[in-house]
């Protein structure tokens, strides 16, 4: 039975006689589908038939006159026919053009690439958004990114007006607060108060950087990805005609609309040509790392060496047996241990492991077994859903023996779906 689709038929009505640059038209249009990724199209000779001039084409009666009718079917997916129908319209001419929607018993369509449909920034985007005002204190502001889980503050004026955005590389740069929000929220008031006691009070206007960008409410999900890549943000601000901040667009909502597109996808009685792109393909293969049998103080300080403040654990033959992060040892620490640790979490470069604290130490206390892992011939997708589910920066990457190669990071996801769009 036929079922619902998003698949369009576009008839084009022409005569054979039609010419472009010296050669059929029907060919040229057919050619220019074909260079622009139209996943098929067919060129039909009528028989016998006429237009608005009432002259008469017959391909039975007149074989020697060539102007009898052409038609051109070609079937595909709505957001691929309203990309590539503007793009033929010098060599349409004035040709009877129609589009309808068509059930499909089944179809094999060209692949696409993710977020090719007709969904915008707008449709994704989170909102209302966060804010605060460019004379909030900076605890405030901090405190506010921690509950929102996010790592970039719009800044806003009474009416909403963007002037600005608080990150947390400003944090690090302006503030020489190196810890994330989400880890002060898990020190004590007494830890918190040491760690902020020079940039408590500090208007957010002095952190914040006045020049950052946004991107509009009709701004297509690739260019928006492209722009928080470049600018190196993991939200950015949404605002409407008016400059008005109206929503955040951050990789969460990003890898939500993958997932959402996929399952619409497999819901379709459609297949695609080709196969998705394995995560083997786009892994990173160099992983911070620690062995489960070296010292606590070596694993800290692999851990602060790392840019997301967490690392893989693997046994002596390779195998994933857990992972460390900045706060489960923030969690599984006391007393100077915990205090050593905080200390080095809060400065400008990593100690080395002989100052640290656990030598002749086991941190198997501390270590956070099971974690999420995905294959590497699975797709990208899959490690979408990973890290979604499991709210985590990374998956690791294991073979069939879970011995460990590699790593699916957030932001490595983030950059192979714009590769994959473009």
């Amino acid at each position: 039975m036929a079922s619902e689709s998003n698949i369009h038929r576009v008839r084009i009505y022409l005569n054979r006689a039609d010419q472009w640059e010296g050669g059929a038209r029907y060919l040229a249009i057919l050619e220019q589908l074909r260079r622009s990724g139209a996943t098929g199209a067919t060129a039909l000779h009528g028989l016998v038939g006429f237009g608005p001039n009432q002259g008469m084409g017959s391909a039975l009666a007149e074989r020697n006159d060539a102007n009898h009718p052409i038609v051109i079917e070609w079937l595909d997916r709505i957001e691929t026919v309203r990309r590539l129908l503007p793009t033929l319209r010098e060599l349409l001419g004035n040709d009877l053009v129609t589009v309808e929607k068509v059930p499909i018993f089944q179809a094999t369509l060209r692949t696409r690439g993710p977020f090719s449909g007709d969904r915008g920034v707008s449709d994704v985007m989170r909102h209302p958004p966060p804010g605060v005002t460019a004379d909030t204190r900076l605890e405030v502001a901090l405190a506010k990114m921690a509950r929102d889980k996010i790592g970039a503050l719009p800044v806003v004026t009474a009416e909403w007006q963007m002037v600005g955005l608080l990150s947390n590389r400003d944090l690090a740069w302006r503030a020489q607060l190196r810890l994330a929000p989400k880890l002060l929220a898990q020190l004590t008031p007494a830890e918190r108060g040491e760690v902020l006691a020079d940039v408590a009070q500090t208007p957010v206007s002095q952190v914040m950087s006045a020049d950052a960008g946004s991107v509009g409410l009709n701004t297509a999900i690739p260019q928006a990805l492209a722009s928080m890549v470049e600018w190196g943000y993991p939200q950015i601000p949404v605002v409407d005609k008016q400059g008005r901040v109206v929503g955040m667009l951050g990789q969460n909502e990003v890898l939500r609309e993958l997932l959402n597109q996929a399952n619409e996808a497999e819901s379709e009685q459609v297949r695609e040509v080709g196969k998705p792109t394995p995560v083997h393909l786009v892994m990173q293969a160099a992983v911070h790392q620690v062995a489960i049998s070296q010292d606590l103080n070596v694993a800290l300080a692999r851990l602060l060496a790392s840019p997301e403040r967490q690392i893989l654990v693997v046994d002596d033959d390779g195998r994933l047996v857990g992972q460390l992060s900045a706060l489960t040892a923030l969690k599984g620490l006391a007393g100077e241990d915990r205090a050593a640790f905080l200390k080095a979490l809060c400065a400008e470069r990593p100690p080395a492991a002989s100052v640290l604290p656990g030598k002749q130490r086991s941190f198997k206390a501390i270590l956070e077994p099971n974690p999420p892992t995905i294959g590497p011939q699975d797709r990208l997708v899959d490690a979408a859903r990973s890290l979604i589910e499991y709210d985590v920066e990374l998956v690791a990457v294991v073979n069939e023996d879970s011995q460990l190669l590699g790593i699916i990071a957030r932001g490595g996801l983030i950059r192979a779906l714009i590769q994959q769009s473009e």
